[in-house]
């Protein structure tokens, strides 16, 4: 793999930036690898290991950074499929659903700040105890 979170430009409009696609082992392959860089993705798989081949240092922090970014957006996605009931998006023309996943992220929105709003007033209940 040719760039990693840390080492890759932050900026956009850089002209060397690639958008990091994440994604487990499962796809770690050379016909998907080549397609995301043909496509100027920057791959971030998680490299698998073998039996009898021990990870270095330097590949299981590759795995653990790879792996905090990409469990948070799974947990995203998730909490959304279970708040919609694992509805399909059911709509004609791609406005609507534009409009329709815009909506679904807005409520996952306010009911994490909800919930962070919560978990604060409790742990400043429980620092004056």
């Amino acid at each position: 793999m040719e760039t990693f979170p840390d080492k890759a430009p932050k900026n956009p409009d850089d002209e060397t930036y690639k958008q990091p696609v994440y994604a487990d082992s499962a796809h770690q392959s050379e016909k998907i690898i080549n397609e995301l860089q043909r496509r100027d993705f920057a791959p971030q798989i998680i490299e698998r290991s073998y039996r009898g081949k021990r990870f270095t240092e330097e590949q299981k922090e590759n795995n653990k950074s790879k792996s905090k970014i990409r469990c948070r957006i799974e947990h995203i996605f998730e909490s959304q499929k279970m708040q919609m009931g694992n509805e399909i998006l059911r709509t004609i023309g791609i406005i609507r659903a534009k409009f329709q996943i815009g909506m679904r992220n807005l409520v996952y929105n306010i009911c994490r700040l909800i919930t962070i709003k919560q978990n604060n007033k409790i742990s400043k209940f429980t620092q004056k105890l």
